[in-house]
């Protein structure tokens, strides 16, 4: 049976959903197994990168509960869902059935293909390890590789690392040497912590790490 991948995402909350976005569009960013372009009748990466984009600038907007700011933040969310929801059907034809490649997607995978295939949830990747970037505003993140890993989602946040929310995803790796977070602001504490991506979907993160920025 071929794997599918989950296009379902109304019961995420905002939150989720902004790093669930987020999370395919970088994971299908200079995918060495979905080369651009792409096949005409899908969206572009521009394009979805385009949506996902306007749908993060709303998403900040609606944080200040104003309700036509929220309206916009709602319909950003639906033109985005339309394009991701519309690339599935090409992503699962290259990929041939074969999960390792469908889990380089950034989505997840149906539960009944993944138990169906044998998969089992990646264990937390060990040798991590976080460290000051060369310039100013950046971390150098690494772990070890996981066998089963088709790619490695990285988040950050600088509030109570036990609520869920606090955290945000900041990219999505293929690589596991020298992840690079830039872009944060020099003398602020992060906290950072990564997780594989498999077959069988998300795995279980690290232990996270506290540094401050130079």
């Amino acid at each position: 049976m071929q794997a599918k991948l989950i296009t379902t995402f109304d019961p995420l909350n905002e939150s989720s959903y902004l790093a669930k976005a987020g999370t395919i569009v970088t994971a299908l960013t200079a995918n060495v197994y979905y080369p651009e372009p792409w096949a005409v009748q899908v969206p572009t990466l521009a394009e979805l990168t385009a949506a996902y984009t306007a749908y993060l600038d709303c998403y900040h907007a609606a944080l200040s509960h104003d309700s036509l700011k929220i309206m916009l933040r709602n319909d950003a969310r639906q033109a985005l869902t339309e394009l991701v929801k519309r690339l599935v059907p090409y992503l699962e034809l290259v990929a041939q059935g074969n999960t390792q490649i469908l889990a380089t997607t950034g989505y997840d995978l149906r539960k009944d293909i993944v138990r169906g295939g044998g998969g089992e949830i990646l264990p937390a990747p060990t040798d991590f390890r976080v460290e000051h970037g060369v310039k100013s505003g950046s971390l150098l993140v690494h772990v070890a590789r996981l066998a089963a890993a088709g790619s490695y989602e990285v988040q950050t946040t600088q509030g109570d690392t036990a609520i869920e929310d606090n955290w945000h995803h900041v990219l999505s790796s293929l690589t596991t040497a020298h992840i690079l977070l830039d872009g944060l602001i020099p003398g602020q504490a992060y906290w950072v912590r990564v997780r594989g991506i498999g077959s069988a979907g998300a795995g279980v993160w690290t232990d996270p790490i506290n540094l401050i920025v130079d």
